[in-house]
């Protein structure tokens, strides 16, 4: 006989929660709410269902109406404050907090909670003094030891950071979170070898987090020891990404799970769905992935073809749930990585006058040279097939391109070997300097390029890979550096992201008189970082295989 009261339905909803039948249990629980629109134990029960399966706006919607139901219990508030946070809505979650410390003050997990959405909110000094507190109220917790830390890291208190992180690892040695926190604070202050010692120990203690293979190899490529560095990174890859088709008979990480850590997504835009349609249809084409994926490029194309004219211009935009799962398998995941096995052999064109390009670089004013036929042939074929094959194009750029970083995937050794050969090859410009990033971007034919900006560095060398015939304007398509270097009080915001009425002053009459370097494949560019740069005016054939793509390695660093 089926329940009749609502007491009843809780009763059958809670049994259905003990045997794990979540479906059954909400049935049961939105049943009791029908003749009990204020049963408190049935909203628990269906917010704390939606959070288990990371329905953080359902989850906090329920808490905040059972907030409201119930409003001096401050575990609700709590939970209601852990779903805006993973909802990145920080100043509610403060808000609700503060209300649940002031019914219970010694709360560990609202301090640790309030601690971290306050240093979000770049209120670190706010969360600096609940620091103390949860490490008073909380002293053999490992845990909250760690938060407090992390906090007072983030506040600038580096002593009490590291008297807090150190005595939670005494309680807990195996604790990531106190780990990651011990390595940052020994990172900032330069102590790259024992931070690198808490990292790997971090990633020990959890194999599987993504972030702390990502500082494992940060601080490897600081320490300059890029090639440990790739192989940290293309853990933090296949963590983050999952594992490519391309690995299934010879996986080099069988150890690590297979699916990503969390579902790939975030915004796109019209120019990397149509990027993502057209490399896979290449790998299809070529045989590099199997037919299973033909799905997902009729996925593509349906997804493409339904954008209304505010969506395809739009800068970003989220996908609705229905798009999101006609590219499901493919989108923000690593399909397939086309690794180029380099080795030691040469990547730079030995027949290069080296000792020549060198000179004249130092003797430019301002440093600006390029180079032609710079990779060997062999090493040009391998990093283009490497480009086009791997689907690591996966930082979206606004003004119409994409980016692949070294962290989540542009670390084949073929790129190592090549920034090695260029420390060798001109030691006088960049023994002082050594590597510090590598990148490259893809550009959608008919949209533009970078804005004019400064790299944060002391050397940049830009190459660029696509064939000459690609091009349709061999006047253009490259890059225009401009003569004036940044000013020597900007940081890196203002390098970057400095708006283009700001640089036009700067630059003055020189905005009207900039290098223009035309694009060739296989040339370099090597200038100093501080001057601005940007993209110039394009115009190559439409199709993958057509597409512009630049790749950049910075050196040294400025200020």
């Amino acid at each position: 006989m089926p329940p009749t009261s609502p007491r009843a339905y809780l009763v059958e909803a809670e049994r259905h929660l003990a045997r794990g039948d979540a479906a059954a249990a909400a049935r049961n629980c939105r049943m009791a709410l029908v003749l009990a629109p204020a049963e408190a134990m049935a909203h628990y029960h269906l917010a704390a269902l939606a959070a288990q399966r990371r329905d953080d706006e359902g989850a906090a919607a329920r808490f905040a109406r059972l907030a409201r139901l119930l409003p001096g219990n401050a575990v609700v508030l709590y939970n209601l404050a852990i779903c805006l946070r993973r909802l990145e809505r920080h100043e509610p979650a403060v808000a609700a907090l503060r209300r649940a410390l002031a019914l219970d003050p010694a709360a560990p997990g609202s301090l640790s909670a309030l601690c971290q959405s306050l240093e979000r909110l770049g209120q670190a000094a706010a969360g600096l003094t609940l620091a103390s507190r949860l490490a008073a109220v909380a002293p053999a917790d490992p845990a909250a030891l760690a938060t407090a830390g992390y906090a007072a890291w983030r506040a600038g208190d580096p002593d009490r950071a590291g008297r807090w992180l150190e005595a939670a690892l005494r309680r807990d040695p195996d604790n990531a979170t106190a780990l990651l926190n011990l390595g940052n604070l020994r990172a900032a202050a330069g102590a790259l070898e024992p931070a690198l010692a808490a990292y790997r120990a971090a990633a020990r203690s959890r194999p599987a987090d993504p972030g702390a293979w990502h500082n494992v190899s940060v601080t490897l490529g600081r320490m300059g020891r890029w090639r440990d560095a790739a192989e940290a990174a293309a853990r933090h890859l296949r963590l983050r990404r999952g594992r490519p088709v391309n690995d299934d008979d010879a996986d080099p990480f069988p150890e690590l799970p297979a699916e990503p850590a969390e579902a790939p997504g975030g915004p796109t835009a019209w120019h990397q769905l149509k990027h993502d349609l057209e490399q896979l249809e290449y790998l299809r084409r070529h045989g590099l992935i199997p037919a299973a994926f033909d799905a997902e490029i009729d996925g593509h194309r349906r997804v493409l073809d339904g954008l209304d004219e505010p969506r395809r211009r739009a800068i970003s935009f989220d996908l609705t749930a229905a798009e999101r799962a006609l590219v499901a398998n493919s989108r923000g995941r690593l399909v397939h990585l086309a690794r180029t096995g380099w080795g030691d052999a040469p990547a730079l064109n030995p027949e290069l006058d080296w000792p020549g390009i060198e000179r004249d670089y130092l003797a430019a004013s301002p440093r600006v040279i390029h180079a032609d036929g710079f990779l060997r042939p062999p090493a040009l074929a391998a990093l283009r097939r490497f480009c086009l094959g791997s689907t690591i194009w996966f930082q979206l750029k606004g003004a119409g391109y994409l980016g692949a970083y070294f962290r989540e995937g542009f670390s084949d050794p073929l790129l190592v070997r090549i920034a090695e050969e260029l420390a060798e090859r001109l030691p006088r410009v960049l023994a002082p300097h050594p590597l510090r990033m590598i990148w490259a971007y893809s550009y959608e034919q008919s949209m533009v390029g970078i804005n004019p900006h400064a790299d944060f560095a002391a050397v940049n060398v830009n190459f660029w890979i696509t064939p000459d015939d690609a091009n349709l304007d061999p006047d253009s398509g490259g890059l225009l550096v401009y003569r004036k270097p940044a000013p020597a009080e900007w940081g890196f915001e203002d390098y970057n992201a400095a708006p283009g009425e700001a640089i036009r002053r700067h630059l003055g009459a020189d905005a009207d008189r900039p290098i223009r370097t035309p694009h060739r494949a296989n040339r370099a560019l090597i200038f100093d970082s501080r001057l601005f740069h940007e993209t110039d005016r394009m115009a190559f054939k439409p199709g993958f295989e057509n597409r512009r793509i630049n790749v950049t390695m910075l050196f040294g660093d400025q200020g």
